[in-house]
């Protein structure tokens, strides 16, 4: 499925994210000063999101660039802990997305590999587990202020693409405040009902190592 190339997804440069003044970022670039190729490779991202999980809302979009930059090095506390999280979602989900990876790269080069690779026999285990956790290290980093200035262009684009988000407005500003907070996120509840996401990030490295 693609998405269509049509008026629904034309650039409006008239449609403005409301912000909060409060929430007002001290940018070093605005979204007209991006690259093309910058452009284009937040575009190419929100379209296959779109295309794979259509009722994905603002909070999903967040995630996937988020993790698409900073990869799983913020929730992996050690070994023992990730094999027992792993172990622990495995026995207890009973159903899984039908793909069994996506590409997210944005800064940094990351797949959401699914889990149910490890019930299929694609990959084993261990061979699974020690590729998520060798898969911390970035090779590319940025400052929170500026992965604010990244979301920042990158909601925008969301919305000149007119990705169809109910309620975005309302949406923006609570999304924000979470940010503003460094809180981390999950994905809604629409995204967790309708696509039962069960999913490790794992870098392009190691992901090209364990792919059968």
């Amino acid at each position: 499925m693609k998405v269509k190339q049509d008026s629904d997804l034309v650039p409006s440069r008239n449609m403005k994210v409301k912000q909060d003044s409060n929430l007002a970022l001290s940018r070093n670039r605005s979204f007209e000063l991006l690259n093309m190729k910058e452009v284009d490779k937040i575009t190419e991202l929100i379209k296959s999101e779109f295309e794979l999980h259509p009722k994905a809302q603002l909070i999903d979009y967040y995630k996937l660039f988020f993790q698409g930059n900073f990869g799983p090095g913020h929730i992996i506390s050690n070994k023992s802990s990730a094999r027992e999280f792993l172990e622990i979602e495995l026995e207890e989900s009973t159903t899984f997305e039908e793909i069994d990876y996506q590409d997210i790269s944005y800064i940094n080069e990351f797949y959401r590999v699914n889990l149910n690779v490890i019930n299929k026999g694609i990959i084993p285990f261990d061979d699974f587990l020690d590729a998520f956790l060798m898969s911390a290290k970035l090779k590319n980093e940025i400052s929170h202020k500026e992965w604010l200035v990244d979301w920042e262009n990158i909601e925008q684009q969301v919305i000149i693409m007119k990705i169809p988000i109910e309620n975005i407005e309302k949406q923006s500003p609570e999304l924000w405040k979470i940010m503003k907070d460094k809180q981390l996120v999950s994905h809604s509840n629409i995204y967790r009902k309708t696509y039962s996401p069960h999913y490790r990030l794992i870098n392009a490295e190691q992901f090209s190592r364990i792919k059968c």
